[in-house]
């Protein structure tokens, strides 16, 4: 007797969980320099910072730091529960000895948490009602997904997979409520609402298709139990307050989208009012007026937020258009990056505006039932994924999902060649993503995932030692500050935090200090102790000399003496603590080197000896 073992959806979700697992521990490479663990991803090195100071001192948990944005400190625009969470991870690891080091575990995380991504994407995909075998391809087409590596690799310990999940989560616990509305189902959503805040403040936008769905239902008298709707309205308020009250910008009363704050409470107050009037009125025209009314009351003292979020979104606030995460992929597209695309997003890319089109009008046709939800979900996440690359995953799992639930739908219509269909899906989606799987998943990322961390890397320590000695305020490009602020205990004046009037205000700041002649700087800055300069890209000439560029827009009147000119030449008020060259190729072959970064000391002194690291980017 032969035995036969069925793939059962556990089984499923094993196999592309360990496929999934694989292709984010590829990246390993790129969070270790020697014998030395670093996180993947500028941002990644600031919750390394807030996670690690926490596994330390529980009690020393902070949500505002004097040492970003200096000298007066900032308040943090990441709300504390993500980082609070993943602290509380590492310590539980540590006390059931699954590890010693703090940091290994921390940079291990998304790679365990990919597991839970592809269940419950594979969840959503059951709820929409697609059989086994579909399901197994969706969770395929998210564990081999260029984007799903990025979101969980090794180090990559940014917010945004924790993100991922809770926009999985959010849209499996709405589908399973429009299925069934329940007390229980209420309770889930509701909870997953009030949870995905502490995550990430701009996740209450989440609300907004499950209340568009609920909506929808409505005008077409589908309106929900009131014992599960108020069950929902329960668990999210509850949730909310759990979220709230430990935030610091709540407790003082602050009212802005980009903190933790009584906006958010606002906002689900909001939902759970429009919920209980879906909920309690009849779907008539007068009815229909009242919750326009309600609704228009409600927005109106959150436009000015609205407005200045929509500024976030489309790129146009401060210097936001010059960060590659927040360029637009409509954008890339029209300037003919297909390849890169295709690489990231799979060739399903280029049918997103057909997938947006057909959900659309899958919308406009089910107009009730569970897999509604589904449809507005579509539409809202493709919509968000090409306003930025940072929002990708709001919308991928919309570029294969739809597709497979046709598949299935012609399948079950013609069930003769039900395999036959699902063998060709397959197929396509192996041609779609080849790209991702042959150049982009396997290919060595730069150390960080920025090429230009590798030659300022070894600067850190000697500005670690120094800083040990003498504490004090750095300046340098704000793309240093986060490196900075972990590897040593300096003070920097900015860095990526980019969301603020401050932080805009504090980059300025330091493009506007680099370009102050050198006899001026110290009645300028009196506050600066250490000075960090390096180029931000170094071309060779046919002449043989080469052009340098620095960070920020203005004249480098500092930037460019301070690395380039004689030493004879510098002023005495700057003494070189370090400095890094590098080898750049030039045309005839011969790399050459050159100065890249250097770090100077503030004083009243003469320089002193100094010494000298280089680095062949040629290799």
């Amino acid at each position: 007797m032969r035995l036969q073992i069925r793939p059962t959806p556990l089984l499923l979700w094993l196999a592309v969980s360990c496929i999934a697992v694989v292709s984010c521990s590829l990246g390993m490479s790129a969070a270790r320099i020697g014998d030395v663990y670093f996180p993947f991803g500028v941002d990644g090195f600031y919750h390394a910072v807030r996670i690690l100071d926490t596994v330390e001192d529980p009690g020393a948990f902070y949500e505002f730091d004097p040492k970003i944005h200096a000298p007066e400190g900032s308040q943090l625009v990441w709300p504390w529960g993500y980082d609070y969470f993943m602290a509380k991870l590492v310590s539980a690891a540590l006390a059931l000895g699954l590890g010693a080091d703090p940091l290994m575990i921390l940079l291990w995380i998304p790679v365990a948490a990919v597991l839970v991504g592809t269940g419950l994407l594979m969840l959503v995909a059951r709820r929409i009602g697609l059989g086994d075998w579909a399901m197994a391809l969706a969770g395929l087409c998210m564990a081999l997904s260029s984007s799903t590596q990025l979101l969980y690799m090794f180090g990559q310990i940014d917010h945004h997979f924790a993100e991922h999940i809770c926009i999985l989560a959010a849209l499996a616990a709405g589908l399973s409520w429009f299925k069934s509305p329940s007390t229980a189902s209420g309770v889930a959503l509701g909870v997953t609402f009030g949870v995905a805040m502490a995550v990430h403040n701009a996740l209450f936008i989440l609300q907004a298709p499950f209340l568009a769905t609920a909506l929808v239902h409505w005008l077409h008298s589908q309106r929900a139990p009131l014992r599960p709707t108020l069950a929902f309205v329960a668990a999210l308020l509850i949730s909310a307050l759990a979220v709230l009250l430990p935030s610091e910008p709540f407790r003082n009363f602050s009212f802005e989208f980009y903190l933790l704050s009584w906006f958010h409470l606002y906002v689900v107050c909001g939902t759970a009012t429009v919920m209980v009037l879906l909920s309690l009125l009849q779907p008539t025209r007068r009815n229909f007026g009242v919750l326009v009314a309600v609704a228009a009351v409600l927005l109106a003292p959150l436009l000015n937020q609205i407005s200045y979020a929509r500024s976030f979104v489309d790129g146009s606030l401060g210097m936001l258009d010059q960060i590659l995460e927040m360029r637009s992929p409509l954008q890339m597209f029209s300037d003919g990056q297909f390849a890169r695309l295709t690489a990231f997003y799979s060739a399903l890319f280029f049918l997103a505006p057909i997938t947006f089109v057909f959900c659309a009008v899958r919308l406009w046709r089910e107009r009730t039932g569970p897999r509604l939800l589904f449809w507005v979900w579509c539409v809202f996440g493709l919509a968000l994924m090409m306003t930025q690359i940072r929002m990708h995953y709001f919308g991928t799992f919309a570029l294969y999902l739809p597709w497979l639930l046709v598949a299935q739908e012609i399948g079950s219509q013609h069930p003769e060649r039900h395999k036959q269909g699902l063998l060709a899906a397959s197929l396509l989606l192996v041609l779609a993503y080849a790209p991702a799987l042959r150049y982009e998943l396997i290919a060595p990322a730069p150390k960080a995932g920025e090429r230009r961390f590798l030659p300022l890397y070894p600067m850190f320590e000697p500005l670690r030692k120094a800083c040990a000695e003498d504490p004090g305020v750095v300046l340098a490009d704000t793309n240093a500050g986060h490196y900075i602020r972990y590897f040593t205990d300096c003070s920097v004046i900015a860095n990526n935090f980019l969301l603020t009037e401050q932080h805009f205000r504090k980059a300025d700041q330091v493009n506007r200090l680099f370009s102050v002649p050198q006899e001026h700087f110290t009645e300028r800055a009196p506050f600066v102790k250490y000075i960090l300069v390096r180029a931000g890209d170094i071309k060779p000439k046919g002449n043989g000399g080469f052009d340098y560029s620095f960070y920020g827009p203005l004249e480098p009147t500092l930037s460019n003496p301070l690395l380039l000119a004689p030493a004879a030449s510098i002023s005495p008020d700057f003494e070189l603590l370090y400095e890094v060259s590098v080898k750049i190729p030039t045309p005839d072959g011969e790399p050459q080197e050159v100065p890249y970064a250097k770090l100077y000391k503030v004083v009243a002194a003469p320089a002193s000896p100094q010494t000298t690291s280089v680095y062949d980017v040629s290799q």
